[in-house]
């Protein structure tokens, strides 16, 4: 799970709809970081446990960090339920858990956590994970890309 902000690459080319919602109470999403939508409407990264009520789509990457929780000092536009977080759509640099390879463009590819995707949707003795977007490609360098 992520614990900052991240930058990420991205490849230009049409977008999809962008979202957004308000962040759940007791919950913190970072810049960048993939975001689920519950089914009450609010947001948490991708992976949480111990949500308001179940996760049931994954929104996009949330465009600016947001924290919802009591213990924090502070106050500003960062901070509290009340501010809506916009949530990217597009292709980008997204980590896999294992690589993927070209016989693997346009297959779904699901969130490990609010940081990581994987081409496996259900881990070995684990739960259904939801899905992202498609395995776009690879670029010249090798690095992987995910549309969400």
């Amino acid at each position: 799970m992520l614990t900052a902000d991240r930058t990420l690459r991205q490849k230009m080319g049409p977008r999809s709809p962008q979202f957004a919602g308000t962040v759940a109470a007791g919950f913190t999403v970072y810049r960048n970081s993939i975001t689920a939508v519950c089914a009450d409407g609010t947001l948490v990264p991708a992976g949480s446990t111990g949500t308001p009520s179940a996760p049931v789509a994954i929104l996009g990457l949330a465009r600016h960090m947001q924290i919802n929780t009591a213990n924090f000092p502070g106050t500003g536009p960062g901070v509290g339920g009340d501010i809506a977080v916009d949530c990217l759509t597009g292709c980008y640099d997204l980590p896999f858990d294992t690589a993927p390879t070209w016989a693997d463009k346009g297959k779904p590819v699901y969130a490990v956590d609010d940081e990581t995707v994987s081409l496996t949707q259900t881990p070995e003795g684990g739960t259904a994970r939801l899905q992202v977007g498609v395995f776009a490609g690879i670029d010249a360098d090798g690095t992987a890309y995910t549309e969400i």
